[in-house]
């Protein structure tokens, strides 16, 4: 008797990875398309939600994921919170460490010792060297606080974004073309640069040596002005939640969600549909994830079970689908490269994976305040930056401290981490993440005694991490490489065969933050889901 050959899934789209770029493609397909278009989403891991990652910790919610937004910058987040009945609350601007160690005196280095000036933080720096390659302001050269400046700056938008993506130079060099160390290196000294690579707070990622142009958009962005830097009141993971929500209560035959499905190969098909295999895994999640995302994730789940644990045959399931959507970052999509064409392959490759690690502390007797800025101790300790929040009920106070490092700093962190396939936060695991905590940052920093240690190790009520380099996501975040004319890529991701170039009719669709002109941030994905959304329509 001959093998039997499972059923196969039909539907119109199909889209792999369950992020907030995935399930925001679905939601916009849902709005545009309504119940004649079938869509069908596929997630690889127990959960939906990928980078974002909201958990409860000593009634503080601790972001392990994204969790700051320009309010101007990012419409398209701005209006999916506004429709989802979210709201924002005001975060923190950028701001860079002020202790003697971080601060560079830019006018003494740069005159070789004979005279001196006034002292700038490592954010200082950087917008100086920003200034000084783009040439464009008219204000003073030598003082990144020059109120013409300000007022220029205050005038760029995404017209201007792109003029710098596509055409804005250095002495004749375009600077998409260059890496962001190498042109800071053009305008500043190598002291200077040095400054912002050890002390700089936030991720500079300068030592990756990023495309120049993407690097100095992202900051022309993130410094704008008129713009405000906003979280959301309800943890960032409430997006996920409300998404899923809306998504799971539409008609069944429009649409359905599954978790725990990896993608494993793509095949055309002679009508111009794809053919696409997934594994069925059944996973459990760790215990460290939250009820209500239990009561949510379970929900879907067993939907899923019930519409396709009839069609697997040794745990493969099969779609044809008239459109694929790679809603991923570039982890998955460098492992699903042999089934891509060359081209794209190498284009897939045109970003850096930027790791991140973000480790939470709450404090039952916290030494901070609620007027503690951030990045206080942020350099005489393993981090890129620091942030405190305080709650005082009575004569109780409670506080909850957030470290954040990419390499080198992330390194002194992540040995604390258990597992190596890291699906979510691991909290109150490892100990010695506590004891390395206290080691650098406690009520008496010049206190040795390892008792003293001890003792305020039991003030630490809950802690936690997340290592964003491990599997199966790589890396926090993405920048493109130095070199990369991304307008041309992106173009290029949006819309392909798994024939090649010259085929027309192009239905595989690479979208998300890691392949977009707003990497870093929601708003990117949120981006590339509408440019291949317009193929779809």
């Amino acid at each position: 008797m001959g093998e039997r050959v499972p059923n196969i899934i039909s539907s119109d789209t199909v889209i792999v990875g369950g992020g907030i770029t995935g399930l925001y493609t679905f939601y916009k397909l849902k709005q545009l398309k309504g119940v004649n278009h079938t869509v069908s989403l596929f997630e690889a891991t127990g959960r939906f939600g990928g980078r974002i990652e909201t958990v409860e910790m000593g009634g503080f919610l601790a972001e392990y994921g994204p969790m700051r937004f320009e309010k101007l910058a990012q419409p398209l987040l701005m209006d999916l919170i506004a429709k989802l009945g979210l709201e924002t609350k005001p975060f923190v601007p950028y701001t860079a460490a002020k202790d003697p160690d971080s601060l560079f005196d830019l006018t003494f280095d740069e005159s070789g010792g004979k005279c001196s000036g006034s002292k700038l933080t490592t954010l200082e720096l950087l917008k100086l060297g920003i200034l000084r390659l783009l040439n464009a302001s008219g204000g003073d050269m030598n003082d990144p606080n020059d109120p013409r400046h300000r007022a220029w700056w205050a005038t760029l938008d995404e017209e201007y974004y792109s003029y710098v993506r596509s055409e804005a130079n250095y002495n004749g060099k375009y600077l998409y073309e260059i890496g962001f160390w190498n042109a800071l290196s053009l305008v500043l000294s190598h002291h200077a640069v040095n400054k912002i690579i050890n002390y700089g707070t936030f991720y500079h990622f300068i030592h990756f040596n990023p495309n120049a142009a993407e690097w100095i958009i992202f900051w022309l962005r993130g410094l704008h002005p008129d713009d405000e830097l906003v979280g959301i009141k309800q943890g960032t993971e409430s997006l996920i939640q409300e998404l899923v929500r809306k998504l799971d209560s539409g008609p069944e035959l429009s649409g359905s969600l599954h978790l725990n499905h990896r993608l494993t190969a793509l095949f055309s098909q002679p009508d111009g549909r794809v053919l696409l295999e997934f594994k069925a895994e059944n996973k459990t999640e760790n215990k460290t994830e939250n009820k209500t995302e239990n009561k949510t994730e379970n929900k879907t789940e067993n939907k899923t079970e019930n519409k396709i644990g009839n069609k697997t045959d040794n745990n493969v399931v099969k779609v044809l689908a008239k459109h694929v959507v790679l809603a991923l970052p570039r982890c998955p999509l460098m492992q699903l490269r042999p089934q891509l064409p060359e081209y794209i392959g190498e284009l897939v490759d045109s970003v850096i994976p930027i790791p991140l690690v973000k480790c939470f502390f709450v404090n039952e007797n916290p030494w901070w305040n609620e007027f503690t800025p951030p990045q206080t101790r942020a350099s005489s300790i393993p981090a890129r930056e620091i942030h405190y929040a305080f709650r005082k009920d009575g004569n109780q106070k409670r506080g909850i401290v957030m470290i954040y490092g990419d390499s080198p700093s992330m390194r002194y962190w992540s040995p604390f981490v258990r597992q190596q396939e890291h699906l979510r936060a691991e909290l109150n695991l490892d100990k010695r993440l506590v004891e390395s905590y206290l080691q650098y940052l406690r009520s008496n920093p010049d206190n040795t005694d390892v008792e003293d240690i001890e003792a305020e190790a039991e003030l630490i009520s809950c802690f936690g991490i997340r290592d964003w380099s491990r599997e199966p996501f790589e890396a926090g975040c993405h920048i493109w490489k130095a070199g990369v004319h991304t307008k041309e890529v992106i173009k290029e991701l949006t819309a392909f065969s798994l024939q090649g170039s010259q085929i027309s009719n192009k239905n595989i669709h690479i979208c998300g933050e890691a392949y977009s002109d707003f990497q870093g941030f929601i708003e990117g994905g949120l981006r590339t889901a509408l440019q291949v959304i317009e193929h779809i329509i």
